[in-house]
Order: structure tokens, then sequence, then C-alpha cells
């Protein structure tokens, strides 16, 4: 098996041997946890424990994303890392720190696209434009890198982390916060059951008061208001707008991504989590991990783009109501204000440039119930 023999360097050099399949082996590593009821997404957790947060970088002060963000978490759960500081041998000894002798590195993943030199004689030999534009794509290329990093647990002179305390008021309200500057229909409706309805494009919930604990209700709210982000109209996520039925790939690649997602808020906005909630998935997310080495990767990447979609959501919105009463320049008396639904849309225009989500056809009518399985329903038929 390959060795690292070069710690000293962000990137990880390999002696000779059978080359390493990443993506494979932390596929691998996620599945085994899942059967073990320790993956991630299947740990509760309360935020007045202050341990639980996104993997970040101490040093660039970024968090991690996609499928790096699980795959840290993943290996933080499992090494009993309380810490969710991550950085590579260099930049721990950029800053004094020194990764304790003998410690074994985590690898992630980093994509970057470089663009190749390009031959403008045939531009200036008359090429139209789209057929510029189209070669000058072609000649991009995504270069897939490997590096290690290790844990602030593993580093001896990083400052002590202070992490944030969350009283259960502040959770509450961070939860709170999110669903209500979605701006989405939610319905307190239901007997024993939650779904989010596309046909109506609104999220239906039992009353708060009949679930067990903040953790439950909120790991469930954030759940379908997942869902709700990948409506046509929002990030026209393709594992929401195809047709499927429980028990479908499709079905079981998008309860994952908002599974993760709820994941991600929660993590990020120190709300509790309870898994228990979405237990029944876990055998057909298991089936889908091991039938492509990929996927845990696209639904992080999903999961991560609708988690972000969320929070901008939050933070324009908070931001809106501040300014709401602020009279326009052209008129002091206040008839010229901006109006609530005008400050809606441009809040919900911030957020749908995102270059990285594919284009897919739409269809109406499905409901995605987070509660009981197989009442998924097409009601276009």
């Amino acid at each position: 098996m390959a060795t690292l023999t070069q710690p000293f360097a962000n990137e990880q050099v390999f002696t000779s041997g059978p080359k390493r399949d990443f993506r494979q082996e932390v596929t691998d590593n996620i599945v085994e946890m899942l059967e073990k009821g320790t993956a991630p997404w299947q740990k509760p957790w309360e935020p007045t424990a202050g341990a639980f947060g996104m993997p970040v970088n101490p040093t660039t002060e970024k968090v991690y994303r996609g499928g790096n963000a699980i795959h840290l978490m993943a290996t933080g759960l499992r090494k009993g890392y309380d810490d969710p500081r991550w950085m590579t041998y260099k930049q721990a000894a950029e800053n004094g720190w020194q990764v304790r002798k003998g410690e074994k590195g985590t690898q992630i993943e980093f994509w970057e696209i470089r663009q190749q030199p390009t031959n403008s004689s045939a531009q200036r030999a008359g090429e139209d434009e789209s057929t510029s534009r189209t070669k000058s794509s072609e000649e991009r290329r995504l270069i897939h890198r490997v590096y290690t990093v290790f844990n602030a647990k593993q580093v001896d002179g990083i400052p002590a982390r202070e992490p944030k305390q969350h009283s259960t008021f502040e959770a509450a309200q961070a939860g709170e916060q999110i669903l209500l500057n979605s701006g989405a229909k939610i319905a307190h409706d239901q007997a024993d059951r939650a779904f989010y309805s596309r046909r109506e494009d609104a999220i239906h919930l039992p009353p708060k008061e009949s679930f067990k604990g903040q953790a439950a209700y909120y790991g469930t709210a954030l759940h379908e208001l997942a869902h709700w982000s990948g409506h046509p109209s929002r990030l026209n996520r393709q594992t929401l707008t195809d047709s499927y039925r429980f028990g479908d790939t499709n079905y079981a690649k998008e309860e994952l991504r908002a599974e993760l997602a709820s994941i991600f808020l929660a993590a990020e906005r120190g709300i509790p989590h309870d898994p228990q909630q979405h237990a029944a998935y876990v055998g057909s997310w298991i089936n889908s991990l091991r039938e492509d080495k990929n996927e845990i990767f696209r639904a992080a990447h999903d999961a991560s783009a609708a988690a972000d979609f969320l929070l901008r959501l939050e933070r324009d919105r908070s931001v809106a109501e501040q300014t709401l009463q602020v009279p326009s320049p052209k008129d002091e008396a206040g008839v010229g204000q901006i109006s609530v639904g005008e400050l809606n849309q441009e809040a919900s225009n911030l957020v749908r440039d995102r270059e990285d989500l594919d284009e897919t056809k739409t269809r109406d009518g499905v409901e995605v119930d987070a509660s009981t399985p197989g009442s998924a329903k097409d009601s276009s038929r």
C-alpha cells in the first residue's frame, strides 16, 4: 500500500504501490458507520455541548464543504475528536504549531479549474463568438488533488478552542429564524407525519407540541425545508424534480440530500439534532452509496448548496427587515417605501446564480414524506 513520505508539504506524496481510490475509501467508511448506526447524521447532539460544529480550517477560517465536510465529520466522530478544526502540516507549522510525531493525517480532495493555453489565431481568422465560447469551455480542465490534514487534537501548541455555547433558547430561536426567513409555506396540520408537497409547494408538519422535544421538531422541519429548497423555482434539484416513488433510487438520493442539508444547518447554527425521525431511510442510503462511490460527494455538494441557499435567505431577509421602514430617497414622505414582496424577490434573486448546479427538466405533483415510508404521492395521476 502507498505510504505518505513527505508530510511537510500541503499535498501528499505517495511511494510506489497500488493507486489509492480516495472516494471509494471515504464511501466504504461512511457505509460502515451507517451500518453501525454511528454516521454523523445518525448521532444526536445538544447545542449546549459545544463540541459539534462544521469542520473549519483555523488558519483560513474557511468552513469545509460538501464531501470533505462529511468525511471530516465522520473521521472526527470515529476517532473521538471533539474539535472541528483541521489543517495541513504546513499550515500548522507556519503558525508555530507542531503535528505530533506519529500522528496519521486524514485525506481530503480539492478540485482546481485550470485554463489551458488557447490559440487566439482562430478567433482572429473570423471564428464566431458561440464557437469561441464552446472551445474556451473545452479548454478548461479540472485538476484533482488530494491533501492531508490533521485535527487540532493532533497538534501541539495550537490555542485552545473556545466553542460558542448555545442556550436552549438561542438554539430554538435560530431554528425559527431559518424557517421564518425562508418564506416557505409551513402548515402544522398533520396528525403523525411530515412532508413537503411539491404540488402545493408547502411543508406540512404535526403540531409542535406533538414532538418529543426541540431536536425532533427542528430536525424534521429543517429536513422538509431542505426538500423545499430544491423546487424548480429555487435550486431546481434533479433528485427532487424527477418523478419517483418510495424505494426508488431517486427517492433515497433526495432523502440523503435533505438529511445532510439539515445536518449542515444544525451544525452551523447550533441547533439540536435528533436523527430518529429519518431512521427508516438508512437502508436505502447504504444501497445507494454502495452502488456509486461518487454519490456521497454529489449528495454532500447538493446539501451544501441547499444549506447555503437557506442561510443566505436568513441573512438577507434579516437585513431587509431592518431597512423595511426606511423611506426611498426619491420620496421623503415614505411613498416610495420598498415593499415586502420586492425585498423577498431581491433576496431570492441573490441566491439563484449558482453556476455549479445542473440544468434539469421539471415535473410537478410529488409529495416528499419524511416520516412515513411509502407515503410519497404522485398527485398528477
